[in-house]
């Protein structure tokens, strides 16, 4: 039997994770809303409308659906795929895992799980940003010193949107 104080520590990791997650995906949804006028084409008329409308605080699933309108700039099967762990795991976890005479690895295997894909969607939005950042410097060494600190995600950005999948 796995010792319940480790599951809930599990559990602790996946909610901090998911908070990561709605943090940068919620910056994002601002830079690409307040540079929308430099960024010509980048972003859909639906997206700004629906950006425009949502005001005060989002919710992941609303920040998620309208990054969704900008198809080229995002994944929309990766979207959709955490966005339905995050929701098993605010809403549902307990009565799908912990309410049952399981051991309580199947718990703690789902949140190393979504562990793992908040800290690769997290990348793919800061790289996301990172990208809206270059338009407005000269070079690299200009940017603001935390973005700066983003360029493996750029790289990890690119290379997921070529693939069509957070690798």
């Amino acid at each position: 039997m796995t010792d319940v104080n480790f599951v809930y520590s599990r559990i602790g990791m996946a909610l901090v994770s998911a908070q990561r997650v709605e943090f940068i995906s919620s910056k994002l949804l601002e830079y690409l809303v307040e540079f929308d006028n430099d960024f010509y084409g980048l972003t859909t008329s639906e997206f700004l409308e629906s950006a425009s409308k949502s005001k005060g605080k989002k919710t992941l699933g609303e920040i998620f659906r309208i990054l969704k309108l900008n198809p080229k700039l995002i994944i929309e099967d990766e979207l959709n795929s955490y966005l339905k762990k995050r929701n098993l795991l605010a809403h549902n976890f307990w009565a799908t895992y912990l309410n049952n005479k399981s051991t309580g690895e199947e718990a703690i295997k789902f949140c190393y799980d979504f562990g793992r894909h908040s800290t690769k969607l997290e990348s793919f939005f800061k790289g996301f940003t990172y990208l809206l950042a270059l338009k407005y410097v000269d070079n690299r060494d200009s940017l603001e010193d935390e973005i700066k600190q983003w360029s493996d995600d750029f790289d990890f950005f690119m290379i997921s949107l070529q693939q069509k999948k957070l690798i």
